[in-house]
């Protein structure tokens, strides 16, 4: 635990809670509504990176009273790419390691630790260069406040929870800049007032400088969020061509095309009088494929499957008795995705082959 009875710990602690205070004015009216179910998923598994999607449910529902199930979390999750284990353990892990550093040099006012958090900050992670999913400051803002409760003034660690990507950068931006002041002692406190001077023009300078970054991040997420309402768009139309009511179209097609191949393998003779709907059948399989959408699984593929793997699919057959156990399981829908395979236009569905 960082001793909050340091002078120096307890004008960080009036700093960040500034910084939060500063950033929630700013908060639209429904960033609530966007925000805070991601974050509370987020901080879960900070305290605890092994749970699965089903125990963050349980979790949420019995802390926060709401009434998920594993399949809201997985889209959760989904949505702000965090569905892959190993990443997200990555990820976390990183968040963790960069946090107890941040601890280390405030609580040793060390500029060796302070150096090192500042080289763990500037890791990345990540690979996309979209601003809408760079989630890893957003992960290591929560994770300050899971790990060491000792700085929250009172209520900071509900607040961020409202915060999105980037905000929760610019906050951890914040913090560096506090744990800097701490570790790196202005050339003032020799007594120069000509120094002294120049600190604080210094400050003011970089006080300006990130408000322009935190203006560049905003508008950079801003038209990630346009981007991604044309990509919903998309994903909203290839959903209901495949949904039941509309018999399943990109199932259909991509049953039908495999069928004809088949045919075509074996030198069956298909007649003229239907030969263009072979083409079309064709056309739509290369307008699907064009619009960067592919099947998850292989249509009819009969494989071993466990729990985890399952739990992404619509299942069919008797209950699993533990993580550990995995049953025969047929293909009957592919499932779909778009461009990215984060991004899903519906789930596979599975039987269980008792035969």
């Amino acid at each position: 635990m960082i001793n909050i009875n340091d002078p120096l710990v307890k004008r960080l602690i009036e700093n960040l809670h500034k910084s939060i205070e500063r950033k929630s004015k700013n908060l639209s009216a429904n960033a609530n509504d966007e925000y805070v179910t991601d974050n509370r998923i987020i901080k879960i598994l900070c305290e605890d990176k092994t749970l699965g999607p089903r125990q963050c449910a349980a979790e949420m529902n019995a802390r926060y009273g709401t009434n998920m199930d594993n399949e809201d979390v997985i889209r959760l999750l989904k949505a702000n790419r965090l569905s892959h284990q190993a990443k997200r353990a990555e990820l976390l892990n990183w968040a963790t390691d960069t946090i107890e550093t941040f601890a280390r040099a405030l609580d040793t006012h060390s500029q060796k630790y302070f150096d090192e958090f500042i080289a763990l900050r500037n890791k990345n992670i990540q690979t996309r260069d979209d601003e809408r999913y760079k989630i890893q400051e957003r992960i290591a803002a929560i994770m300050l406040y899971v790990r060491h409760p000792e700085l929250d003034s009172g209520n900071d660690s509900e607040t961020i929870e409202k915060f999105g990507n980037v905000y929760m950068k610019h906050f951890i931006y914040d913090a560096s800049d506090f744990l800097r002041n701490i570790c790196i002692r202005p050339k003032s406190s020799k007594g120069d007032k000509k120094d002294s001077q120049q600190d604080k023009i210094e400050l003011l300078e970089n006080m300006l400088s990130r408000s322009d970054m935190l203006l560049k991040d905003l508008q950079d997420e801003f038209d990630a969020r346009i981007k991604e309402s044309h990509q919903n768009d998309l994903v909203e139309f290839f959903s209901r061509l495949n949904s039941e009511k509309y018999g399943c179209i990109l199932d259909e097609v991509l049953n039908a095309r495999n069928g004809v191949r088949q045919l075509r393998k074996k030198n069956i003779p298909l007649p003229p009088e239907i030969g263009g709907l072979f083409i079309l059948i064709e056309r739509l399989a290369q307008f699907i494929r064009d619009s960067e959408i592919n099947p998850i699984m292989k249509p009819g593929l009969v494989q071993n499957m466990r729990l985890d793997e399952v739990e992404s699919c619509d299942y069919e057959g008797s209950p699993f008795l533990n993580t550990k156990e995995s049953k025969r399981v047929k293909v009957l829908s592919p499932g779909w995705i778009y461009k990215d395979k984060d991004v899903q236009i519906s789930r596979p569905r599975l039987k269980e082959v008792t035969e």
